[in-house]
């Protein structure tokens, strides 16, 4: 029986890399470890679809919960790159890079966001800075008009 669970699986497979989709790609999983069930123990070969459901199951909520994920962190990169180049005003002190209290908050667009400087100089609250990129969730910053209005 593992012999046609492998080859469900690897037509799945198949059937998966001709148009990506995760119903496909779970199904060529589920297939897959099914086969690997039936090898193991194969007088349970009633058992076998129960394990198929449940195997896609599972991999269809993890495989969704990532794709998710993904999809929300190139909407945020994305709009990340909507701030940069635009002006933003430092709330807390943005002390030199090296330093271990480097990190100030910036204000854009009524939120408040995490910055360093990228030309390691201090920058006062009240200063207009100008957003040249991101790094995890600090934004990197740089004085604009030597932090006059």
């Amino acid at each position: 029986m593992y012999i046609i669970w492998t080859i469900l699986g690897i037509l799945f497979l198949a059937w998966e890399m001709k148009k990506t989709s995760p119903i496909k790609l779970s199904l060529a999983s589920s297939s897959m470890f099914c086969a690997i069930f039936a090898y193991k123990m194969p007088e349970n070969i009633y058992y076998q679809p129960l394990f198929f459901l449940g195997f896609f199951l599972i991999f269809t909520l993890l495989i969704e919960t990532v794709l998710k994920k993904e999809q929300n962190e190139f909407l945020k990169e994305k709009k990340l790159k909507e701030y940069i180049g635009k002006i933003a005003t430092v709330k807390k002190d943005i002390g030199k890079t090296l330093s271990i209290d480097g990190i100030g908050q910036i204000d854009f667009n009524n939120q408040l966001w995490s910055a360093k400087s990228v030309d390691d100089k201090e920058i006062k609250a009240g200063a207009k800075v100008e957003i040249v990129s991101k790094e995890n969730k600090i934004m990197n910053v740089k004085v604009v008009n030597n932090g006059k209005n």
